[in-house]
């Protein structure tokens, strides 16, 4: 009887830590899917930009053969925001001299 008794208590062990790895492989998996589709929505985003971008382009060299430097820029501001110019000064900068 004990030999039955063990070999139930076993299974009944053996059955939860299958329960339990299987489990968590699935929560996992749910996770990873998430993950994917996030960065597939990004990756679609910025490839509708760039083709945006080259559109743009192309309307406006389509009469001259080039876009100048203005038109480049006309194209990339609405899409990609104005570039950001880190060494601009503001008027509360103190000259060197301490003036």
């Amino acid at each position: 009887m004990n030999g039955k008794r063990l070999m139930s208590i076993l299974t009944m062990v053996t059955a939860a830590s299958a329960i339990l790895i299987s489990s968590s492989a699935l929560a996992n998996l749910a996770t990873a899917q998430t993950s994917k589709t996030e960065e597939d929505s990004a990756s679609s985003s910025a490839s509708k930009d760039y083709k945006d971008f080259q559109k743009c382009l192309s309307s406006a060299e389509d009469t001259k053969g080039y876009a100048t430097k203005q038109e480049i820029k006309d194209c990339y501001n609405p899409i990609y925001g104005p570039p950001t110019n880190s060494a601009t000064t503001t008027s509360n900068d103190v000259s060197p001299s301490g003036q």
